[in-house]
């Protein structure tokens, strides 16, 4: 009753109750951010753990126009894929990104937030709505395509 009440007011009046600890005290420091664990599993292989690329064949996700610039675009290119030239922080590349619409939405927003808000990126949240309208802009333009043949 009011005994426990008036032990828990007094509880939480302790130093590190009002002012915990950032590192002590946060119960997910040791897990990973589920962009972070999506992002390790479908993109470090290639652009490395640390966004940077490999230096040659696959290009840095580290402060990146192509991250950076137009998020309609960075979409389509994680979920759809891209192959042939491009220059990435005035450096040539061509090789192949392989399309990942195989994730749900959600696990590309994931992804796409991670980079965006890592490695020396602008910031800003990617939304599961946000990918949800870039797959069903693709999927309207195929089917006008069928339509048209």
């Amino acid at each position: 009753g009011a005994g426990q009440l008036a032990k828990m007011e007094e509880h939480k009046k302790l130093p590190h109750i009002k002012t915990p600890d950032p590192i002590q005290d946060n119960l997910d420091r040791y897990r990973l951010s589920a962009g972070e664990r999506h992002y390790n599993l479908y993109c470090g292989a290639c652009h490395q753990r640390d966004g940077k690329g490999d230096g040659n064949r696959f290009p840095p996700l580290e402060a990146s126009e192509w991250v950076n610039d137009s998020l309609e675009q960075l979409i389509d290119i994680v979920m759809f894929g891209m192959e042939g030239p491009i220059t990435v922080k005035g450096l040539p590349y061509n090789g192949l990104m392989p399309a990942n619409s195989h994730l749900e939405d959600e696990v590309i927003a994931q992804i796409l937030t991670y980079v965006k808000q890592h490695f020396g990126n602008n910031g800003g949240t990617v939304r599961e709505s946000d990918v949800r309208r870039a797959r069903q802009r693709h999927l309207r333009a195929q089917r006008e395509q069928q339509e048209d043949i």
